[in-house]
């Protein structure tokens, strides 16, 4: 890293820009594909089961990845493990779009899942860090909050710009290595190249007064599972945000394996769905991003945040069932609601969490409820997957709407969180899933 290590200081301005042209790339290139990942691979001739396969094993690299790849980044440097990242993007996206059996895209899946757990946190880690040497006096609560904004809005975009990206090119025949469902991968392919040639150029890192060895960090991370494992089961309210956190990646999974498939029931074809499907997804970004800015004044009017939560996933339950409607108008409402209500409880679960550990403890414990949601994830993708090829579509909703509501009553009679020995303002809620 050498002359980059020397590089001057870059102003605030410049580098508030290059944070927000970095994460709208990332995202609008994972929108990109989230409206036709499903139906790309039912268009491959893949079954329910199958598909929830290669899901589960998306989840589960990224869960196995996750705390690796995170010491990594202290290892050998931020700037080198999101060229990696962005480079096994690339590589993802073509053996998506290109990828034509189920061991194939079962490898595709796999990519994914290792590129997502070396980008998770990195970028972001950047920017603060860059920021208290160019700006230490900056109001980085204020720039964290408008970079989720810019993801939500890149998400949306790009999920828009895929489904119209299929409604465009013609249809190719189904044996082709190239169909239209390919084409929004192979764009995302294009915008990771770019995100590589950007992030080497942008990213520039001090050098680091002690580096651990990678050994060490590998040894470490047993510890690190079994203390933050410990914090998640023995304090009350994180206990319960583990529950929450578990019960949204079966929501979650359920949503995101079954709804194209829900859509495609309707519009009768893989290649008719991504259009319809791109738009809701776009939609539901935009309602999330609008809940959790109404999610402090919900909590305020109900008196708690454990109150929203409840209520929040008790509909949100209910908007899961309907996604199985037979009528478009009703599935479109019933996603949107979905997304909405899950982006209302987001911030109040992150609440409760930071206001549930000291300092120390936070980056441990946000680690664990990740892996939470990805294990959960991975667990849901593998049993609806089997219920819907087996049973019935609305018996899978069934079973991730139940799931949801009955994980939501963790809140009743939630315990005061411990206020932390807070040494700064609290850090932001990851981002989703395929989030």
């Amino acid at each position: 890293m050498g002359g980059a290590n020397r590089a001057p200081l870059i102003e605030p301005t410049t580098l508030r820009r290059r944070f927000l042209v970095l994460l709208t790339l990332r995202w609008f290139q994972a929108g990109l594909q989230l409206p036709v990942l499903i139906l790309l691979l039912r268009a491959r001739g893949l079954d329910l089961t199958s598909v929830g396969v290669v899901v589960a094993v998306y989840s589960l690299t990224t869960a196995a990845l996750e705390l690796p790849t995170g010491g990594l980044a202290d290892v050998i440097g931020r700037r080198q493990v999101l060229v990696a990242a962005s480079v096994a993007f690339v590589a993802e996206s073509l053996t998506f779009g290109l990828g034509q059996d189920l061991a194939v895209l079962a490898v595709a899946a796999g990519i994914g899942g290792c590129a997502r757990a070396l980008d998770s946190g990195p970028l972001e880690a950047w920017f603060v860090d860059s920021m208290h040497r160019a700006a230490p006096d900056a109001d980085l609560g204020h720039d964290l909050a408008r970079a989720k904004a810019v993801e939500a809005g890149a998400l949306g975009l790009g999920a828009l710009a895929g489904g119209g990206l299929v409604a465009i090119v013609p249809t190719e025949a189904r044996d082709s290595t190239v169909l239209d469902l390919s084409i929004p991968f192979l764009v995302s392919a294009g915008i990771c190249v770019v995100m590589v040639g950007a992030i080497a150029r942008w990213v520039r890192e001090l050098p680091r007064d002690r580096r651990p060895t990678f050994g060490g960090v590998i040894r470490d991370v047993p510890s690190t599972i079994r203390r933050g494992l410990g914090l998640a089961v023995g304090r009350g309210p994180l206990r319960r945000m583990t529950i929450l956190m578990a019960t949204m990646g079966v929501a979650l999974a359920t949503v995101e394996l079954l709804a194209p498939a829900s859509i495609d029931r309707i519009v009768g074809g893989e290649g008719e769905a991504a259009g319809p499907y791109a738009i809701l997804l776009t939609l539901g970004f935009f309602g999330s991003a609008l809940g959790s800015a109404s999610a402090s004044r919900t909590a305020r009017r109900l008196g708690s945040s454990s109150r929203g939560i409840l209520g929040a996933r008790v509909l949100a339950a209910g908007a899961l069932m309907g996604v199985a409607a037979p009528s478009l108008g009703a599935v479109a409402v019933a996603l949107v609601a979905f997304y909405a209500l899950n982006g209302l409880a987001r911030p109040l679960m992150s609440d409760i969490i930071h206001r549930s550990v000291a300092s120390a403890e936070r980056a441990t414990i946000l680690s664990v409820q990740s892996l939470t949601l990805q294990l959960s994830a991975v667990l849901a993708s593998l049993a609806i997957g089997l219920v819907a090829q087996h049973v019935s579509i609305g018996a899978a909703f069934a079973i991730g709407a139940s799931v949801l509501a009955l994980g939501a009553f963790a809140c009743v009679n939630m315990p005061r969180p411990r206020v932390s020995d807070r040494t700064g303002p609290l850090e932001p809620s990851a981002p989703p899933a395929h989030g």
